[in-house]
This record gives structure tokens, sequence and C-alpha cells, in this order.
């Protein structure tokens, strides 16, 4: 999707990929890379040089043009009639060529004076905004499930990082603005910092989380004009004299300078980073960069799953429930309000969040999301009471029990609906108020990732007297059904709980699920039957020999 557009929230517009990146990416330091066109050395002095061996190489083909002109009027080409059909034709040929010369000096040399006008002493050629962060592998007691996760499914994201990622950004810490030049002339220049005005509309995205974390413009601001109309200036930099190119780092605090915002703000949007010329003041050059956060918080794959069993007093398992732990980092001095985790379908719904909705916290984001994308927020909780990692006292893991959807229902992945699993969302709220409007916090999803299913006990006496019989054989399994049965859809589990393969069914009286791939063991299937017109699931344990 272009940048510039809503979210599917409004109903109009197609989906498109969360956070979209419209950062430019740091080179290392030192690299840099020469953008079209730059010319080097002192630009008055380049200019007189390419003007004067424009000038001298047409005056040279000129002269080349006047000899031939005195080669081809030899007398012994001239006739008694005059000059020679040879002869002018040469006179021809020589006119287009002095006319053509002619015509290339004048374009050329008003191309030296356009480029003269808009000469620049320097260019950023790229900027990324960063801070210093925090980095952790996951508990070493929660490594395993990554890694049995990342066997699995091969495509999985957790086969880059089979520890689990963890990440925090130190708030303390001033942000570091990189930028890479390049210098032409040596100039005295004054860096500003500039975020949207709240009345400029972002192409419809101004006020909507969407236009924090997409700088970017179907047409790009350029002049200072569009600074003035578009932009607030938040923060500007001592003068420093630039004299040759390379990467250079600024260092901000991460809040404006009272000076032209009226009073300190935490900054929680995306920047414009500007270099004036501190001489003249004239604009040299702008360009958008990232969003600034003074709280972040990541983790991959956010929250490890494990089914729990409940028992009757036989010892026989009457129910399973899915559980998890969500771990996170962070350090002890944040000012947390309340932090929620939420389970999700895509994550598509919180571009469209407005900063009225975002300011009253969590549950409100949860359920504006629904409204406008039903069941995309599958579940959600407030995490309280963390247990700390013994080997590090950033890192914190929340307990979620029996996790119950929104409409109070044990949470039960349909991985016929999702294939490709839920995200974990995070949302910490904070009450501290930011320039932009919005309150200081953080919101973060992660990609998909499959948990386990818990097999349904629900209606296990009316299995029995459902008339289906599941065996095996060569192929996988064989499901036979009485006469106003049929199968609509089925999960097949190994005896730890892990789905290990979904699909629909035709509804026949004789199905079969291939499964060849399976070894000798105990399974479970799971179907989601219709008798007589009312739906209901049941599972049945088979045995592959």
């Amino acid at each position: 999707m272009a940048r510039g557009t809503l979210y599917r929230h409004f109903g109009s517009s197609p989906p498109v990929q969360a956070f979209v990146n419209p950062r430019p990416t740091a080179k290392p330091r030192g690299v840099v890379g020469k953008p079209p066109g730059q010319r080097g050395g002192h630009c008055a002095k380049t200019a007189e040089l390419q003007h004067n061996m424009i000038i001298n190489n047409f005056k040279k083909k000129i002269m080349l043009q006047f000899c031939n002109l005195d080669r081809v009027m030899e007398p012994e080409t001239i006739g008694k009639n005059g000059a020679s059909s040879k002869n002018l034709t040469s006179r021809r040929t020589f006119m287009k060529r002095i006319a053509l010369s002619l015509a290339g000096l004048i374009v050329s040399g008003r191309w030296i004076r356009a480029q003269n006008t808009e000469f620049k002493p320097m260019q950023m050629t790229n900027i990324i905004v960063s801070n210093n962060a925090s980095y952790y592998d996951y508990p070493t007691e929660y490594q395993a499930y990554i890694k049995e996760y990342a066997d699995k499914y091969h495509d999985s994201f957790l086969q880059m990082m089979p520890r689990g990622y963890l990440s925090s950004i130190n708030a303390q810490n001033p942000f570091r603005i990189g930028i890479d030049t390049q210098v032409v002339s040596s100039v005295k220049v004054k860096y500003a910092l500039y975020t949207y005005k709240k009345t400029f509309p972002q192409d419809g995205k101004r006020n909507y989380w969407q236009g924090i974390v997409e700088p970017g413009l179907v047409k790009p601001l350029t002049t200072q004009a569009d600074i003035d109309k578009a932009l607030d200036k938040i923060y500007e930099f001592p003068v420093v004299t630039e004299t040759a190119s390379g990467y250079k780092e600024l260092n901000w605090d991460g809040y404006t300078d009272p000076k032209f915002t009226g009073q300190k703000y935490a900054v929680r949007d995306c920047l414009y980073v500007a270099a004036y010329n501190a001489d003249t003041d004239e604009l040299i050059d702008m360009r958008a960069t990232c969003c600034a956060m003074n709280y972040v918080s990541d983790s991959i794959p956010g929250i490890v799953y494990r089914i729990d069993q409940q028992k009757d007093d036989s010892g026989k398992i009457v129910n399973e429930t899915l559980s998890g732990k969500v771990i996170l980092a962070y350090p002890d001095n944040w000012p947390i309000k309340k932090i929620t985790a939420l389970i999700i379908t895509e994550g598509c719904g919180f571009g469209a969040l407005t900063f009225d909705v975002i300011n009253q916290g969590a549950d409100a984001i949860a359920a504006d999301i629904n409204r406008r994308i039903p069941g995309d927020v599958v579940a959600h909780l407030s995490l309280t009471n963390p247990t700390i990692a013994n080997d590090n006292k950033d890192i914190k893991i929340f307990e979620w029990n029996n996790i119950q959807t929104e409409d109070g229902k044990d949470f039960i992945p349909d991985l016929v609906k999702n294939p490709r699993g839920y995200g974990l969302g995070i949302i910490i709220d904070m009450d501290e108020m930011t320039f932009t409007g919005i309150k200081n916090g953080y919101i973060t999803y992660t990609t998909p990732y499959i948990p386990p299913v818990p097999k349904s006990y629900t209606d296990i006496e009316s299995i029995e007297k459902t008339d289906i019989n599941i065996t095996s054989d060569e192929n996988g399994f064989v499901i036979l059904c009485s006469a106003g049965v049929s199968v609509k859809s089925y999960a097949v589990y190994d005896i730890g709980g892990r789905a290990l393969k979904t699909g629909n069914l035709s509804g026949l009286s004789r199905e079969t699920i291939i499964a060849t791939e399976l070894l000798s063991g105990i399974y479970f299937v799971q179907l989601t039957v219709n008798e007589n017109g009312r739906e209901k699931t049941v599972t049945k344990k088979v045995i592959i020999q």
C-alpha cells in the first residue's frame, strides 16, 4: 500500500503491512555513498573550470570545421559553372555543424548557470535516529521452547534467533542522530529538528498512530516554504563547520527546547532534520527520518505458550487450557502506568488509532480495533506481578494463565482460519504528555507464531454416541461417518498437544486425512462435525502402528 493512506480499519482501504518502514538505512561509519550528480571540490572554481572547458572545446570544434572547409574548397573541386555538387554538400554540412555547435554552446551555458544557481555546499545523504539499547537472550529455561519451535517451523523468524530476543531502550541516555554528509565546500551549518504541525494533514495520517510511525509523504517536503507550512521547530543544535564528507552524530535528549515550544515536552513522533547555512540562514538540505521514542521494549517471540491440564479426583484429564509466559525487558525506573498484552490475528488495526483513543489506554485501544476489525484482538490482559529473571533484573516474566478470549471463552487457536498463528501486542501506558498530543509509552506487536492447541474434552460422551470411527492406514487417518453426520474440518495433534495438521473436509461419509509424514505413535484427531444440524467438536485418540 502506498504511504499516505490509512489501514483497512475504515472499511474502504485494503489491509497494509504493519510498520511500513520509510527509514533510510544507516551506513557504517566512514562509508558514505556518492549521490548522483555530486561535484567535488570548490563549487565556484569547479563551475568556472567546467565552463572554460566547454567553451574551449566548442572553439576547437569550430576551428576544425573551418579547417575542413579549407580542405573541401580546394580549386580542383570547382567547376566552370560554379561550385561542384560535392562543394555545395560540404558547405551545407559545414553550416549545419556550426549551427549545432552554437546551439550546444548556448544550451550548455544555460545548464552551467542553472547548476550554479541550484548548487548547495553540502548534502545529507542518510539520516537515522537511534538510542542506546540493551539486548538480551531469553532466560535459559525458555530457550528449549524457542529452539523446538524453530526446528518444527523452518520458515519461522526464530530460525535467526534460537535463544529469543529482548531489547530495551534506556530513556536516560540521549538519542543519536546519525547523518551521512557529502560536503562540497566548507560551510557553517546549523542543524534543527522538526515535527509535523498538528494541523498538517500528512496525507491523512496526522493525529493517527500511522502518522507517528510513517513519516514519508507522497510529495516530500523540500523547501523552506514547505517547512513554514507543515512543520514545527522543536530543537536546534549548536553551529558546526562542515569541511569534509563523512558520518557524524548529534546527541539529543528526546525533549523539545522551550525556546521553540513554550515549555519542555517529551517527543514521541517522527522527525525531520534540516541543515541551514549559519551565515545566511538559507536552507541547505532537509530529510524525514524515523520515529523518536523514549521508551521501547521489544520481545521475540514475546510469549512462551504451554497447555495446562485439569484433572478430576481420579486423575482423568477433563479439560485443557492454553496459558503462557509473557517476557519483556525494561528498567525499574520507567514511569509505567500499566502494561497490557494482546493476542492479535493481523495487527492491521493499530494504524488507525486516534490520539484520543491511545490516550485512554490499552482497554480503549483493544475495543477500538475490534470495533473496526471484528475479532482482530482475540484476547488482552493487564500484566501484573512479574517474576524477575535470576541473572538480570531488567527481564520480567508475566504469567497469563488460562487465556480467555474477549467474550470470556477459553482461547483455542483456530489454525484453519489463522494458519500463520497469532501475534503478541504490547502496550505500555504512561501519563506523561508529549509535544505531539499523545501520551508517552510504547505500542508494538510481533509477527505471528503458532501456539499449541488444547484438545477439546467437550461432548466426550457424545463422541461415543455419535457414529464416527477413525482408523489409520498407510495413507494417514480414515474417517467413517454414519448418516446425518458430516465432518467440516479437522486438526491433528501429537501427544504433547502440538498442532501437526489442519484442514477442511468435504462432508462425505468417508474421508481421508493424508498424513504419510507422521511416524508411529499416539495422535489426537479433533473434528468439527455437523450432526443433524447441530455443530459440535469431537476428539478421538488414534494410534499409528
